[in-house]
C-alpha cells in the first residue's frame, strides 16, 4: 500500500483558492490586505475563513482527509486538528467521558484545563495523588498501585486523566496504567501535551502513550513539534471506548466555528515534515542535549534533575533561587528559558539548538556568579504545591456559586493555577468553609 503522508489537502484547497485571485467578499475584513509592516502579506493572503472548498461536509472535507492523512502516519483511528490548543482536546475528552458516568479519576497534577472540563461537563473528580519531590519543588510519576486501589475502591469510575511527561520531563509507567483500567473497562486519556516529540526518538526506553495502550492522546504541537503557536491534536486511539462522532461533537461545542486556517495549515506542514525528514532532525538535537546535560552537570555548584526526556533540562544553583537564576542569565546574557521557580529554573531544547547555543549557555553559566562559592547558603523556598482532600461541592456547583459573589473573589468557587505549569493549587468545590 502507498501511503500518502506527503499530500496537503488543505494547502491544496487554499491554492486552488487563491490561484484565482478572487475578489474577496467575505471574512476576514482585512481580504488579503495587510495593515501593518510587521506581518508579511503572504500571512494575510493565507488567513481565510470558510471559502470555496472547505465547506464541504463529511470525507471530502479537506480539513477532515488531512486529520486522516494525520491518523494513518501516527497508525491511530482519527487525529483531530486543535487551533485552540491542547486544551481544547482535554476539555472535549471530559465532556465524551460523560458518557460513561460522573466519576473521573484525575491525577493531582493536570493542567487547569482539566478541571475546566471537569467544570464544563459536571463530573466529580476522584484524585489520584501523585508523588510531589519537595527537594525540586515538582511532580514525579503517579502511582499505579494507588491507581489500582482507587478503582478496586469505587465501581462508578468513567474514565482517568493522567500526565505524561509532566511539565518537568517525568515520564509515567503508561502501559501499567492502562492495563490498570482497562482491566475495569475505564478508558485512560493521557496528556501528552509536553511529549509529543518522544514518538519520534531513536530510544528503546521511550515511547509515546499512542503506542502504550492510552486510549485517548492530546499532544500539543507548538511545545515540540514546531507548528504554530495554540496549534495542537487530539489522537482518537482506538474506539474501545470513544467513536469519531463522541469526540467530534464534543469538540464543535467548544470550539469555534472559524478556525485559524493558519494553525490549521501549520499542522498539516509539521506532518508533512515529520514524514518527509522521518523526524531524524529530533535524534540531532537529541545527541546535542545529551551532550548539554551532561556538560551542565559537571559545572560546580549546578544539579541536574535526573527526569525521562532529554529535552527538559531542569536544574538549580545551591546558592540562589531558580527566579534569580534565569532573571540573571536573561539580563546579563539575553538567554530566556522555559520557566523559574523558587528551586529551580527549565530549558527547553528546540530547533533552535545549536553547538553554538548550547556554548553560549555553558558559557554564561560558568562566568555567572550564579555557581561560585558564594558565603552562606540561600535557603530555598517550598514551591506551592497543590492542596488534596476531598470535594465538599461538586467543582461545577462550587464554581456557579462564585457568580453570586459580587463583592470579592472566593476562591472556594475560582481555580488557582500559576501558569506554567497550569496545575491547579485550587480546585471550586474543594476543602473550603463556605459557599454562600
Amino acid at each position: 500500500m502507498i501511503n500518502n503522508f506527503h499530500e496537503t489537502p488543505i494547502l491544496n484547497t487554499l491554492q486552488h483558492y487563491l490561484s484565482k485571485d478572487p475578489i474577496r467578499m467575505h471574512v476576514p475584513f482585512h481580504s488579503g490586505i495587510p495593515n501593518n509592516n510587521i506581518f508579511p502579506k503572504e500571512i494575510y493572503n493565507l488567513d481565510v475563513s470558510e471559502v470555496s472548498g472547505y465547506d464541504v461536509e463529511g470525507k471530502d472535507n479537506p480539513i477532515f482527509q488531512s486529520e486522516k492523512i494525520t491518523a494513518d502516519f501516527f497508525c491511530v483511528k482519527h487525529s483531530f486538528y486543535l487551533t485552540g490548543g491542547a486544551s481544547v482536546g482535554l476539555i472535549a475528552s471530559l465532556m465524551t467521558i460523560n458518557k460513561f458516568g460522573k466519576k473521573v479519576i484525575l491525577a493531582r497534577n493536570v493542567h487547569k484545563s482539566v478541571i475546566n472540563g471537569v467544570i464544563l461537563s459536571g463530573l466529580e473528580p476522584v484524585w489520584l495523588d501523585v508523588d510531589f519531590l519537595d527537594e525540586w519543588g515538582i511532580f514525579s510519576e503517579i502511582n499505579s498501585t494507588k491507581l489500582a486501589e482507587i478503582i478496586s475502591a469505587n465501581s462508578d469510575i468513567a474514565g482517568c486523566v493522567i500526565v505524561s511527561p509532566t511539565y518537568e520531563g517525568v515520564i509515567s509507567n503508561i502501559s501499567e496504567a492502562a492495563e490498570i483500567c482497562h482491566s475495569k473497562n475505564i478508558p485512560l486519556i493521557v496528556d501528552e501535551a509536553h511529549g509529543a516529540h518522544i514518538y519520534f526518538l531513536n530510544n528503546k526506553k521511550l515511547y509515546s502513550s499512542i503506542q502504550l495502550g492510552a486510549d485517548i492522546v492530546i499532544q500539543s504541537w507548538h511545545k515540540s513539534l514546531g507548528s504554530l503557536t495554540q496549534s495542537g491534536v487530539l489522537h482518537l486511539v482506538n474506539e474501545r471506548f470513544f467513536t469519531y462522532n463522541d469526540l467530534k461533537r464534543s469538540i464543535d461545542l467548544i470550539s469555534s466555528t472559524s478556525p485559524s486556517f493558519l494553525l490549521l495549515l501549520s499542522l498539516e506542514l509539521t506532518r508533512k515534515n515529520l514524514f518527509q525528514t522521518k523526524g531524524d532532525f529530533f535524534n540531532v538535537l537529541l545527541n546535542k542535549a545529551l551532550s548539554f546535560r551532561k556538560e551542565m552537570q559537571q559545572i560546580k555548584n549546578l544539579t541536574v534533575f535526573q527526569n525521562d526526556d532529554p529535552f527538559k533540562i531542569y536544574l538549580r544553583t545551591l546558592n540562589i533561587s531558580g527566579i534569580d537564576f534565569a532573571y540573571n542569565l536573561y539580563k546579563n546574557y539575553s538567554i530566556e528559558i522555559e520557566s523559574a521557580n523558587e528551586t529551580g529554573l527549565l530549558m527547553l531544547v528546540g530547533n533552535n539548538f545549536t553547538d553554538e547555543v548550547k556554548d553560549k549557555i555553558i558559557f554564561a553559566i560558568k562566568q555567572s556568579n550564579l555557581c561560585r562559592d558564594l558565603p552562606g547558603q540561600i535557603v530555598m523556598k517550598e514551591r506551592l504545591s497543590p492542596r488534596t482532600g476531598k470535594f465538599k461541592l461538586n467543582p461545577r456547583e462550587a464554581f456557579m456559586k462564585g457568580f453570586k459573589n459580587k463583592n470579592r473573589v472566593d476562591y472556594g468557587c475560582e481555580i488557582a493555577a500559576p501558569c506554567p505549569p497550569g496545575y491547579a493549587i485550587d480546585v471550586p468545590g474543594m476543602n473550603n468553609e463556605s459557599y454562600d
